[in-house]
């Protein structure tokens, strides 16, 4: 096992060697960090591992983030067959990572198949670690594996916002009543805060869904935004009297494509251009209106700033949750058979570190 015969390491260790790396290369870090979205991504990535690391040797710490990118990127691997964007995952310690889809899915199926892509690839993931672990013998590979395959097991439970929760909505929505009894109990079992947050956050949804649904609907929401546009590129010569006194409804069309997108178009006059915003859901469109302008004297090029919100009505589709039987029958058997998949690696992973002293004596090893 990898650091016997060696002198024990403090767990500050891994934190000030990760720590004094990224000081050595601050400027790499800084020009990542510039990218935009994607360097936020690498540099979240990064923090991670030092958290890991502080726990843990960094071999194991890189490993565990690895297996956290490939889960997310299921996810991101599925959207995107759906003609769903979505962004670069971004890490966050002890609690895994996120995406963001650019726009909300349009039915039960999409957001099943965009949700089992994330265990999906990431049991590949974990299963090659154990192709590693086989081949070296090394426990270190063994550890990573198993990490991967509980995550991936404890992501497919019959719990929103979970992915088990969204594909459990494709086969019956009464895995979710198992999912609200039996989920209280793996978190006693397991003793996990973070488990306990996502089951409260999972029974306030389920009252939100079937309980308030009735009494809410009809509630209005806003999108905000804004104008920003250089002064010097407004031609109409009366923009700064006019600019000052500018609020009131602004013209707008909404439309709708072929793959469900929904779009607004709003015009702002006295600048002479057109924005097109796209809606994160099909919705009611009751008013555009301007709530303020603003003139940016002291930036370089000078600019006149106006925001705007847009208030609208979701749109409640009744045949979101309409799924066929042999889709039923697709998802629940996928569902299924992968999270017996996972339960059975696990177990030989176990076998094969019965030597070891068990698992946990094998994951404390490595640090």
């Amino acid at each position: 096992m990898a650091g016997q015969g060696k002198p024990k390491k403090s767990r500050w260790w891994g934190l000030g060697a990760v720590g004094t790396f990224l000081l050595g290369h601050a400027k790499t870090i800084v020009s990542i960090f510039q990218l935009g979205k994607t360097g936020s991504a690498v540099l979240s990535a990064l923090i991670a591992i030092a958290f890991y690391a502080w726990l843990y040797q960094w071999e194991f710490a890189l490993g565990v983030v690895i297996m956290v990118l490939f889960h997310e990127l299921g996810h991101v691997w599925a959207a995107r067959r759906k003609g769903i964007s979505a962004t670069a995952p971004f890490f966050i310690p002890f609690l895994g990572a996120l995406i963001m889809l650019k726009r909300n899915p349009r039915d039960a199926v999409t957001e099943a198949y965009i949700a089992i892509g994330g265990p999906i690839l990431g049991t590949i993931a974990a299963f090659v670690c154990l192709c590693l672990a086989w081949i070296t013998g090394h426990p270190l590979f063994y550890a990573i594996a198993y990490i991967g395959f509980i995550l991936n097991l404890i992501n497919l439970l019959p719990i929103h916002p979970l992915d088990g929760g969204r594909i459990a909505m494709t086969v019956t929505r009464w895995m979710w009543v198992a999912g609200l009894l039996s989920g209280i109990i793996i978190v006693i079992y397991i003793k996990s805060i973070l488990l306990l947050i996502v089951w409260a956050l999972f029974s306030i949804d389920l009252f939100l869904r079937f309980i308030w649904r009735n009494q809410s609907r009809g509630r209005t929401y806003t999108v905000y935004g804004r104008f920003d546009i250089p002064i010097a590129n407004i031609e109409n010569p009366d923009w700064l009297v006019k600019g000052y006194e500018y609020t009131g409804e602004l013209p707008y069309t909404t439309f709708s494509e072929l793959d469900g997108r929904q779009f607004v178009e709003l015009g702002w006059e006295l600048a002479d251009i057109v924005k097109r915003i796209e809606m994160q859901e099909q919705g009611i469109i009751r008013r555009v209106h301007c709530t303020g302008v603003e003139f940016k004297w002291n930036q370089v090029p000078k600019r006149l700033v106006m925001r705007y919100e847009i208030d609208y009505v979701p749109y409640e589709n009744d045949q979101y949750y309409v799924v066929s039987r042999p889709l039923r029958w697709k998802f629940g058997l996928s569902y299924g058979g992968l999270a017996l998949f996972l339960l059975l690696m696990m177990w030989i992973i176990q076998q094969e570190l019965a030597p070891h002293s068990g698992l946990l004596q094998s994951l404390r090893g490595v640090r």
